[in-house]
């Protein structure tokens, strides 16, 4: 929590929208499933 006091927000914001990004991608060009966890089990 030092961290969030003493920096901003922003290097944690750049992380989700990458991710965030990646996922699309990956979902939209079929390499990852987004019913990949109900078909597992």
């Amino acid at each position: 929590m030092k961290f969030i006091t003493t920096k901003s927000f922003m290097p944690f914001v750049y992380y989700r929208v990458l991710l965030g990004i990646v996922i699309i991608v990956l979902v939209s060009t079929g390499a990852l499933s987004p019913h990949a966890a109900e078909s597992a089990g």
